[in-house]
């Protein structure tokens, strides 16, 4: 028995070391060239998906108030908890809940009534969230009765701005600045 031939045919293709280090190269100068636009695209989509939440949000409390025939809040949330921080600092989210006292506060949770409504999380320590007031408002028939503004921003270099207006008849409308 002799040992298989161990030699190369003449006629056999594939690549050199070479070959494959100088195409990896070029992968990794393409890769570094492209990742600070991707880094900005994800960036730009965090801000847009957040702001998509809270106008969601935005006009769920406005539908739950008709619905209800009673007043719906939608609030900036206090750190760990279901209660309304009554600030302009929206960074720890905020809640859906309604408020049939007119107290500014979510009332009592009920077993077939759960309160809040809607909870949203604390924002990502790259975006920022103020509002002109803590507690945006909605009447039985669908007004706030006052002019609301949510600011939304993004912490990056060149970050865009979204703005979220709740009108005094009920109206919500975002823009980007």
């Amino acid at each position: 028995m002799s040992a298989p031939d161990k030699t190369i045919p003449p006629n056999a293709s594939g690549f050199t070391t070479m070959e494959v280090l100088v195409c990896l190269a070029i992968v990794a100068i393409l890769a570094g060239l492209a990742a600070p636009s991707f880094r900005d695209f994800v960036n730009e989509q965090r801000l847009a998906s957040t702001m998509g939440q809270l106008t969601n949000d935005l006009n769920f409390a406005r539908s739950e108030a008709i619905k209800r025939n009673a007043r719906v809040l939608l609030c900036a949330r206090k750190p760990g908890a279901t209660t309304c921080a009554n600030t302009p600092d929206w960074q720890n989210g905020w809640l859906v809940c309604y408020d049939a006292n007119n107290d500014d506060e979510c009332d009592a949770s009920a077993a077939q009534d759960p309160n809040p409504v809607r909870v949203a999380n604390l924002l990502g320590a790259q975006l920022s969230l103020s509002g002109s007031n803590g507690v945006v408002r909605f009447n039985p028939i669908g007004s706030s009765g006052a002019v609301s503004t949510l600011t939304l921003t993004g912490t990056w270099a060149d970050s865009t701005t979204r703005i979220g207006t709740v009108a005094a008849s009920g109206s919500i409308t975002t823009r980007k600045n």
